[in-house]
């Protein structure tokens, strides 16, 4: 595919190529990734980390709207819910993934994941990523799984959650009182 060479379709190919090999942003700044994007070709423009930056997050932001319009679309028929169905026998379920982390610089985030199948075929988006500002605590992390689910207005189709070990002892004191 031949893109035509302007600033618009730097930055937005530079976005595409961040995000599917994940590269850090500031690569763009790299003498080596300058160097080979720059042979032949002096006058291709570049942008600077913190714009690229930008770029990523407004990508994700009309991402994030578009999956909250196919979910709402699919999930309500006018004010009513319906199950996610393609034919009458197969409804179709929603699965969660979630995974928390720390980064180096001590910020916790947490990320929801969603699975499920359309016309037979997997389909698995990335909701959110959010900062969770206090501990990685159980609650905290289920508040901003709920919270999640919420600004997606699909909090009611989650059925059951599968919980790590890990994970089952930050919430419950005594995990097996409850076995």
């Amino acid at each position: 595919m031949r893109i035509a060479l302007n600033e618009t379709s730097n930055r937005a190919e530079i976005v595409r190529w961040v995000a599917e090999s994940s590269w850090p942003l500031n690569i763009v700044k790299d003498h080596g990734f300058q160097s080979l994007m720059k042979t032949g070709r002096l006058e291709y423009w570049l942008p600077s980390p913190s714009t690229s930056a930008r770029d990523v997050k407004l990508v994700f932001a009309k991402t994030r709207n578009q999956i909250a319009r196919i979910l709402k679309v699919s999930l309500r028929n006018g004010t009513q819910h319906v199950s996610l169905t393609c034919p009458k026998e197969h409804p179709r379920t929603l699965s969660f993934a979630t995974n928390a982390w720390s980064s180096p610089n001590h910020k916790a985030y947490v990320a929801v994941t969603i699975h499920f199948e359309q016309n037979g075929v997997p389909v698995s988006m990335l909701l959110d990523i959010v900062e969770v500002p206090c501990s990685h605590s159980g609650l905290n992390l289920a508040k901003a799984f709920t919270d999640i689910l919420e600004d997606f207005s699909i909090s009611d189709k989650v059925s059951m959650i599968l919980l790590a070990e890990n994970f089952i002892h930050t919430l419950l004191p005594d995990p097996q009182h409850y076995v």
